[in-house]
């Protein structure tokens, strides 16, 4: 059941045998990654399959080996403790992986592949470009696939967007500016994004960031039709729509106390002289 994926770096920038640590981590996270969403998507075909904890078990991958030769890491796949048995959904994941591999080189996406997949697969990319200029991609059982950085493109795996051509208003705080790229980015209040590119008079707009703002630009679309960016965007600032229901000012103990209904609590009990004396006998007897 345990399965290898061998890169093996060429021409990489390290000595034989060594490689720089952001490199392994940007390497190792991306390629974790996409085998998970790889092994999350078989377990959302439809009929009878695995758990989703059963699959994400089988995805987890481990480096056993760093060797000379241009760098090659050895990662292995797969839990170490069950039964060397290769199961249908593990087949159709492997099979999906390496077909996303070959793709890859051949700076292509394939049809089926989902969003979060692609994401994933862009993620490589960048990896393997930072990492040498030449990854070769193999294990015992498959063919090597070799990917040349210069010719792989991570935009290529970019979910699909359609400009719109019409002006289009998004709301939400600021949370991202980048001057150099003149890219900014809002999330409202339930976690959707919206990229805001080619911003005007970005370095007045960046003194917003963590305010609530308005954007307005040409919509750039998901192919499902959800806005995911305003391009040629102006940013203004607006009021924050939930600042109305949260309290400006802390009131003491005593302001609620002497405001709450009940006996006052510096005063004491008014009894008449008889119904004092039997008060008293009350506690006595």
């Amino acid at each position: 059941m345990i399965k290898e994926i061998e890169l093996r770096l060429v021409d990489a920038p390290a000595p034989s045998g060594e490689i720089a640590v952001k490199d392994l981590a940007a390497l190792a996270l991306a390629l974790q990654e996409l085998t998970t969403r790889i092994s999350r998507d078989v377990i959302n075909t439809p009929g009878p399959g695995r758990t989703r904890q059963f699959m994400e078990e089988l995805s987890q991958l481990r480096l056993h080996a760093v060797e000379p030769g241009s760098t090659v890491l050895r990662f292995s796949k797969g839990p170490t403790d069950k039964l060397d048995v290769d199961l249908p959904e593990q087949t159709i994941a492997d099979d999906r992986f390496w077909e996303i591999v070959q793709a890859m080189a051949e700076d292509r996406r394939p049809e089926w592949v989902t969003d979060r997949i692609a994401e994933s697969a862009g993620k490589l990319i960048n990896a393997f470009q930072a990492a040498a200029p030449t990854v070769i991609v193999g294990a015992s059982s498959r063919r090597e696939v070799r990917i040349n950085s210069a010719t792989a493109h991570a935009e290529t795996w970019i979910p699909k967007r359609v400009d719109s051509g019409v002006v289009m208003t998004a709301a939400g705080r600021l949370e991202k500016v980048d001057l150099h790229s003149h890219e900014f980015r809002l999330r409202d209040d339930v976690d959707n994004t919206v990229d805001i590119k080619h911003v005007e008079s970005d370095a007045v707009a960046a003194r917003l960031v963590g305010e609530w703002v308005v954007a307005q630009g040409i919509g750039i679309l998901h192919a499902s039709g959800r806005l995911v960016a305003l391009a040629n965007a102006r940013v203004f600032r607006a009021n924050d729509p939930a600042a109305d229901f949260v309290g400006g000012s802390v009131i003491s103990r005593e302001e609620i106390l002497a405001s709450a209904p009940g006996p006052d609590p510096s005063g004491g009990l008014d009894l008449s002289e008889d119904e004092a004396i039997a008060f008293l006998a009350a506690l006595r007897s």
